[in-house]
């Protein structure tokens, strides 16, 4: 497997309270010029690619309609929005997901899915993660508190994204996956691995991910606290048991309303999996906007999606044709236990399809050259 490179810089005030950034995505702000792919010892610019790639998404406007968005997002300044590679954090702002089958002809469905899609739900340590997360690096790479006077401070960066081909260098939302290292008054500091090790965050694998990837990540989790050393409140908090999270999964549904997080130190709440709270959300979702009558328990446990363990995906050689399926709600025992932990489950890559404005399918390898 090869690899992209590319050199820019990264406002280390873009989180909560500042900004709209979460622990594991970040705003990258790209030197297009530096976008390398390397592979077996030679290296090809490939800023094109970012420059002219993107995605047909349905339209949450227009039923029935998609719009081209772009890799390289220009609302605000030229940046790639950056999903931090095999991390999952507590979200600050989350919407139910309806994008399955958004329109299909009946339009009263469709204005109860897209009402209930324009509520923000914000998981229990969203913002204190995030808070912390970004006072910790900012402490590391030797960086003040926020003057409002200079309220963006651009520090060095550098952006890795593992691929083959440009299909596997973004995801179904037109983010790029990869690792982000900032460089500051003589310091590094490695997002990613940060995260976890500080206890912000829980390891998310895809299987598109390498093995090593995942053994690394998994191995960082199980680090934080380890000898006795302190854990963060998240990680503390942390439960496997769907009762622990009605009514309405202990979260506000509003990012107006004062959270519980908000009162910081020693936070009681619960906390699951990031990953596993997102589809939960959907449930509150659902039930808002269209009354379905299931419970939690009873809608996760129909969950039919497949994933694969990672000590099957292991012996699979990291082969998802190969590895033994499960569906997402067969780890959910009777009687709401999770019967799994952060770090054992992997989850399908959905393919990609890079395109440019006009519909034009990118090269699927970077060696091929751009039109």
């Amino acid at each position: 497997m090869g690899f992209v490179e590319i050199a820019g810089k990264v406002d280390v005030f873009q989180y909560w309270p500042n900004g709209a950034s979460d622990v594991d995505t970040v705003r990258f702000i790209p030197d297009l010029a530096t976008a390398e792919y390397v592979h077996g010892g030679g290296r090809v610019n490939v800023g094109a690619f970012f420059e002219r790639g993107g995605t047909f998404q349905p339209d949450d406007n227009n039923p029935g309609e998609v719009r081209f968005k772009g890799i390289l997002r220009k609302a605000g300044g030229m940046s790639l929005s950056v999903r931090l590679q095999g991390i999952d954090a507590p979200e600050t702002h989350y919407s139910p997901n309806f994008r399955e089958g958004m329109f299909d002809g009946d339009y009263s469905a469709w204005i109860a899915k897209h009402v209930s899609r324009q509520k923000s739900h914000r998981q229990p340590y969203g913002k204190l993660c995030t808070d912390l997360f970004a006072n910790g690096l900012r402490k590391k790479l030797g960086i003040g508190a926020f003057d409002p006077a200079t309220p963006e401070v651009l520090v060095n960066a550098k952006l890795r994204i593992m691929a083959d081909g440009i299909d596997g260098a973004a995801d179904v939302f037109g983010r790029v996956v990869g690792y982000v290292s900032l460089s500051q008054n003589g310091n590094e500091l490695l997002l990613n691995d940060f995260a976890l090790s500080e206890g912000f965050a829980f390891c998310s694998f895809y299987g598109s991910m390498a093995i090593e990837e995942m053994k690394r990540f998994a191995e960082l989790f199980s680090s934080h606290g380890a000898d006795g050393a302190p854990k963060s409140n998240l990680r503390r908090n942390v439960s496997f048991h769907l009762r622990d999270f009605e009514p309405e999964l202990w979260t506000t549904k509003s990012m107006r309303d004062t959270d519980r997080d908000d009162n910081g130190g020693d936070f009681p709440s619960k906390c699951f999996d990031p990953k596993l709270f997102r589809r939960c959300v959907d449930w509150v979702g659902r039930k808002d906007a269209l009354d379905e009558p299931a419970n939690l328990l009873d809608y996760m446990r129909s969950n039919d999606e497949e994933i694969v363990l990672l000590s099957d995906f292991i012996a699979a050689n990291g082969d998802w044709t190969k590895s033994r399926k499960l569906a997402m709600g067969a780890l959910i025992g009777p009687d709401g236990s999770v019967r799994y932990k952060p770090g054992e489950v992997i989850f399908e890559s959905r393919a990609v399809e890079i395109v440019d404005a006009q519909g034009v399918p990118l090269p699927s390898s970077f060696l091929t050259p751009f039109p």
